[in-house]
This record gives structure tokens, C-alpha cells and sequence, in this order.
């Protein structure tokens, strides 16, 4: 592991791909210094992407937030997790499948793009029926959580007893986010884990499981470097098991930037090892 800063990184590396959480914002606001870094990248026209797994929001949603908060980013900059379940969807033919989406209006947008019909997030309604073909996880809001997902559980124990298979797909594997100041909160990956676990000390080894279509999967590193033309990528992060793990997985450079998730206490637990360390992207 190298400790550098970003400027060292700049004349080393061709392309540039930054977590969201932890790296350039937390809940409340920008970190310091990632307008300056971004600006920076703009002016010299280097390519860069943000690379996230935040599914509950578009790119257009996210380039506003970004705006708003001094950081110029612009949809076309925004490779969200949320993009990969169209061509997830295709690949298993699921383009005309009957989902439970649990996450935001723009969580929904993003299976309907695929073709998909998106139901009512009714719990009495999702426990019942037996036609559900998919179940999407892409974030922790816009839901009633412990009655939905009492329903969703309900509903896949039901599925799964008589030998009927319910696609399960994790948009964000993350399981917790930098919410400020040191605080940290839950996210959707922990609802993955909550239904998997559920499940499986009622069916044993036959429980199905999540797949996970954001950080540590393969297919999001790939579509960046595409998106960038170039594998000559540092990927910027705050979490050792998506971000650093899926970039070093993929081939890419990584590079843990310690104002989020992961602190040098962690890390040096961690078996998971970064190219670099950056106290912050500025």
C-alpha cells in the first residue's frame, strides 16, 4: 500500500472513477475538497466517472444533487448500479417480469426501464400473491420497511415451498453508508442479508440468495473502463469489500480514501489490501 494524495495520482493514471458516499458527500453535504478535484479533472479534460451503487436515485437526479452541493458533476458522469438491472434483466429474460421494487420512484424508473412491470408495494397485497417474478433491493427509503419486508419474506417462503422460482436481485450490496460527523447508517445490502438469512433457516442450503449488480460485481468496473476507454483506471473508495475489492477483482487500481466507511484501524484488520491510501479526494 502506497500513501499518496490525489494531485500524485493525477500524473500517474489515465482515468478516474470515485465512490459517491464517503469520497465526494456524505448524507448531508460535500466533503471537503471533492469540487475542487472534480473541477480540476474538468478543466484539464482528464475522464472520470462517479461510480456508485446508490440505486434509489437517476442521473439526472444525481447530477442536480451533485450541483447543488458545489460538485459539477453531470449526468453523463454518473455510472449508477440502478443502469445495470436492464441488461441484468435481459440476460435472464426477465423483461416482462411482474416485480416487487423496494426503494424510490427512480429505483421503479430503473426496472421499468428494462420492460419490467413494477407493482404496488402493498405488503398485504405482495405477501399473497403468487405471481411476483423478481424482487429488486435498491434502497432502504420509500417504503413501509417492517411491513413490506414481513411480506416479502412471506411471499418467497410461500414461492420457494411450492417450487417456484422468484428472481432476487441486490441493486446496492452496500450495507452501510457515512451518513455526518462520524455517523453511519443502514442500507440496502443489510435488507439482502436480513431476507437471505430469513430464508435460509427455513429452507436450509436451498435458500436462494441476492445477486449483487453494484461494487464488488464485475459487470459495473467493466461498463466504467468502456465508458472511459481505458482499464488505466483508480477507483476511489471508502469501502474495502465493494469499491477496493471489485476494483483489485476487475484489474483496476484502487485507492481507499479514509472519510467514509473505512479508518486505518480497519484496515489494517482488513485482509482486503488498496494500491493506495488517501486521508481525502482533494
Amino acid at each position: 500500500m502506497i500513501d499518496t494524495d490525489f494531485l500524485s495520482l493525477c500524473g500517474q493514471h489515465e482515468a478516474f472513477l470515485f465512490d459517491a458516499y464517503g469520497v465526494l458527500v456524505d448524507a448531508h453535504g460535500a466533503l471537503s475538497g471533492a469540487d475542487r478535484a472534480i473541477t480540476a479533472l474538468e478543466r484539464e479534460g482528464r475522464p472520470w466517472l462517479v461510480v456508485t451503487n446508490d440505486a434509489s436515485r437517476s442521473a439526472e437526479t444525481a447530477s442536480k444533487r451533485f450541483r447543488s452541493l458545489g460538485i459539477p458533476v453531470a449526468p453523463e458522469r454518473v455510472l449508477s448500479s440502478g443502469m445495470l438491472i436492464a441488461p441484468h434483466f435481459r440476460r435472464l429474460g426477465l423483461d416482462r417480469a411482474r416485480c416487487v421494487v423496494l426503494g424510490t420512484g427512480d429505483s421503479s424508473a430503473y426496472v421499468r426501464e428494462a420492460g419490467a412491470e413494477v407493482l404496488a408495494c402493498d405488503p398485504e397485497r405482495i405477501a399473497e400473491s403468487a405471481s411476483i417474478d423478481a424482487v429488486v433491493l435498491c434502497d432502504e427509503r420509500g417504503f413501509d420497511f417492517l411491513a413490506t419486508m414481513d411480506a416479502v419474506l412471506t411471499m418467497l417462503l410461500r414461492a420457494c415451498e411450492a417450487g417456484r422460482s422468484v428472481a432476487l436481485v441486490a441493486a446496492n450490496p452496500d450495507l452501510i453508508y457515512p451518513s455526518k460527523d462520524g455517523r453511519f447508517a443502514f442500507t440496502a445490502g443489510t435488507l439482502a442479508r436480513m431476507i437471505e438469512e430469513a430464508l435460509a433457516l427455513r429452507l436450509g442450503d436451498e435458500a436462494p440468495r441476492f445477486t449483487a449488480l453494484g461494487k464488488p460485481s464485475r459487470a459495473i468496473f467493466d461498463e466504467a473502463c468502456e465508458r472511459v476507454a481505458t482499464r488505466d483506471c483508480v477507483m476511489f473508495g471508502d469501502q474495502l469489500h465493494t469499491d477496493v475489492a471489485g476494483a483489485n477483482d476487475a484489474g483496476l487500481h484502487s485507492a481507499l480514501v479514509l472519510t467514509g466507511v473505512t479508518n486505518r484501524a480497519a484496515l489494517a484488520r482488513a485482509k482486503v489490501r488498496p494500491k493506495y491510501v488517501l486521508e481525502r479526494v482533494s
